[in-house]
């Protein structure tokens, strides 16, 4: 017993000493990291162990780090009002980004992933923080399936991968996208181009079955794809319709100009538009969190998408427009002011009348919402330097490269199958704004 009793004392003075008091370098003796007063959190910069970002209080609701805070106006994003500096990625392949084109060796951003995260991280990089992507500028994809009356029945092709993926990298990138579902360019008729039929939207838009059709069987679909996505906060946005002026005729009922609709298109009416405008906006809203907007070809129509639903204004400005409509005029001018207004496309090299530069700050500084230059494949290092400069002045987050490469492919490819890029730039099209994007090397503008 005698011997027991020496290394119970010990045992005890151990346990007294690590019970309390100071150790003898001066430091807690419950506290095992001198470095980090709580032993409960092995991060001691993160306050939360519960939520792997420090600069995000509240793990369920994101902040859009990457997007710019709101200068004289903004959208509310994750609860935050940003100013949203992006850009246009447009597409890789016209049409196939999401879905696929089979029967032209055509895949979708599933099968080509490092590419797409490569080019965004690009964007990203140079302070775009939403990318607008066009999903079905026209139905030549594979994405959706029509039935034997070419009504649309449900998605086909690589079309959910795709839209899954384009998340996930979206993510990776710490970007956010602005995915854009159609264009007037879907308004021409149906044609065959290279034994891949391309089906015109008009009759749909025209016909109440075909919209719930096209609604029911694809719409929500994708909408829904987008609402099961752990990176579902990645869609800042849905551009329900890329300039759907072009596609339109007739009077406007709101007071705008007449509408002059791009030749060979098969156009519907303003009230054919704006009832599939609105039934779409709809099913997106019921389906998604995300606000929803229309890339109007210029505020020469600025009262068309008024009682559509949508969530912000989205005009596009280039030089024909800035002529009559001033693109440094508050949206107030433009009798936009109920709603925020982003500015979803004009030159990524600047108008006639303004850089690049000078370009965002103003739109920065006179109250609209966003700025999206046009596009990621047009863009030269200096256009990169100068989207940087306004990024890192602006605090929008990320790494800034301010000495960038510009994107490696030159896209030298046609607006359309009916004519070359030989024929556009002979007939003097090079810079008309809806061959922005296409026949780089025969206009002369590769870098």
């Amino acid at each position: 017993m005698s011997a027991v009793k020496p290394i119970a004392a010990l045992l005890l003075s151990l346990l007294l000493g690590c019970s309390g008091g100071a150790s003898a370098s001066g430091t807690d003796a419950n506290d095992i990291d001198p470095n980090n007063p709580d032993p409960t959190n092995p991060d001691p910069n993160n306050p939360d162990p519960n939520n792997p970002d420090p600069n995000n209080p509240d793990p369920n609701n994101p902040m859009p780090n990457a997007l710019c805070p709101a200068g004289a106006g903004g959208i509310t994003v994750a609860g935050d009002k940003r100013f949203l500096f992006g850009m246009n990625y447009a597409w890789v392949d016209f049409g196939a980004d999401f879905g696929g084109i089979a029967s032209w060796g055509q895949s979708g951003v599933s099968s080509r992933a490092g590419e797409h995260a490569k080019n965004l991280e690009t964007m990203r990089a140079n302070g775009a923080g939403a990318v607008r992507w066009w999903m079905m500028p026209d139905f030549r994809g594979d994405g959706v399936v029509f039935d034997g009356s070419d009504k649309p029945s449900g998605l086909g092709g690589t079309m959910t991968k795709d839209l899954e993926e384009a998340l996930r990298i979206a993510d990776e990138a710490d970007t956010y996208l602005m995915l854009c579902l159609f264009s007037f360019d879907a308004f021409f008729p149906t044609r065959d181009v290279g034994g891949q039929k391309i089906r015109g939207i008009s009759p749909i838009v025209r016909d109440a079955s075909s919209r719930a059709m096209l609604i029911d069987n694809v719409i929500r679909p994708l909408a829904k794809v987008v609402k099961s996505s752990a990176y579902a906060h990645r869609v800042v946005a849905w551009d329900v319709i890329n300039e759907p002026e072009w596609a339109m005729m007739g009077s406007n009922p709101y007071g705008d100009p007449n509408y002059d609709p791009m030749s060979g298109i098969d156009p519907v009416t303003h009230e054919q538009m704006e009832t599939f405008v609105y039934e779409v906006t709809k099913a997106l809203h019921e389906e998604t969190d995300s606000p929803v907007t229309v890339g109007s070809a210029a505020v020469k129509w600025a009262n068309a998408w008024k009682n559509v639903g949508i969530d912000f204004y989205q005009p596009h400005v280039y030089d024909w427009i800035d002529q009559y409509w001033p693109y440094d005029n508050p949206p107030s001018v433009y009798g936009l002011d109920d709603k925020p207004v982003v500015i979803g496309e004009f030159p990524v090299e600047g108008l006639s009348s303004a850089s690049l530069g000078t370009m965002l700050e103003t739109l920065y500084q006179v109250g609209y919402a966003g700025a999206m230059p046009w596009d990621f494949h047009l863009a030269g290092s200096h256009d990169w330097t100068t989207m940087s400069a306004f990024a890192a002045k602006h605090e929008c987050g990320g790494v800034m490269n301010t000495n960038p490469d510009p994107p490696e492919e030159c896209v030298d490819v046609p607006p359309d199958n009916m004519y070359t890029c030989e024929q556009q730039a002979g007939w003097g099209k090079c810079n008309e704004p809806w061959m922005q994007g296409f026949c780089l090397e025969t206009c002369g503008k590769c870098m």
